[in-house]
């Protein structure tokens, strides 16, 4: 190897080295700073069971290392994702792709409904925030509803996993409809004695995150103004009943 392509060689690996430096930098600086209570709940519950509710199956990214760490310590948990008209073509895929994560984390059940939450399809941007009051004209809120609450009978569940209701992560109507739904079965159903959700874990980004990482997102900047919203809400959000957020009504 001649001195010429060894000189070559080492600007490439500093190059390399100081490309990857930076990333790192970059990566780091979009790292939130804020510091949360420990939680003492998911230890102590008798009831180890749980259920993953989330409009989409990436949504599920929030609570996956929760919920690698609950299964190895015995829990049962079961999962419910939806597939509408919206990227339909990808859903036979997806669907497979969830079932080799399901194997990975050890869920005991994966629930892949096919329904569409939204009433249309020929609405161009679903992603994009719906004023809550529009919701049930937007979305098939009752059924929706039915099935959050089929699924909760059939597992009796203690505790729930989903997407915050307030801007379901960046502005997504969908994330927002679901979690809300799921906040909706379970402050109907709390005074029953054989209702088993004692809480509900809802995936947030930190205030710093939603600037730094949504500040660009076109969703999460419309969702400032439809939802009235500044960002997520704040951690930590375990959500008993009694204390539950106001309902909102349809």
């Amino acid at each position: 190897m001649s001195k010429r392509t060894k000189k070559i060689g080492i600007v490439i690996l500093m190059i390399a080295i100081l490309t990857l430096m930076g990333h790192l930098y970059w990566l780091s600086s979009l790292n939130g700073n804020e510091v949360f209570p420990q939680d003492t709940f998911l230890s102590s519950v008798s009831n180890k069971t749980a259920l993953v509710i989330v409009a989409h199956d990436d949504d599920a990214i929030g609570c996956a290392g929760t919920i690698s760490e609950l299964t190895k310590k015995g829990w049962k948990v079961h999962f419910l994702t939806f597939y509408g008209r919206w990227r339909a073509e990808d859903n036979p895929i997806r669907k497979k792709e969830v079932e080799q994560v399901a194997r990975i984390q050890q869920l005991a059940s994966t629930n892949l409904i096919d329904f569409s939450l939204q009433k249309s399809d020929t609405v161009k941007e679903p992603w994009m925030p719906i004023p809550y009051a529009r919701f049930r004209e937007y979305m098939y809120v009752d059924s929706l509803k039915n099935i959050i609450a089929a699924t909760i009978e059939k597992y009796n569940p203690s505790v729930l996993f989903t997407l915050d209701n307030v801007i379901g992560g960046y502005g997504h109507p969908e994330h927002v409809c679901v979690s809300q739904s799921a906040l909706d079965v379970c402050e109907e159903n709390k005074m029953s004695s054989d209702f088993s959700v004692e809480k509900i874990y809802q995936a947030v980004f930190p205030r710093t995150l939603n600037e730094n990482v949504l500040k660009n997102n076109p969703s999460f900047i419309a969702t400032k103004k439809v939802y009235q919203a500044d960002g997520s809400p704040m951690p930590p959000l375990k959500l008993i009943f009694t204390v539950v957020q106001k309902r909102r009504s349809w």
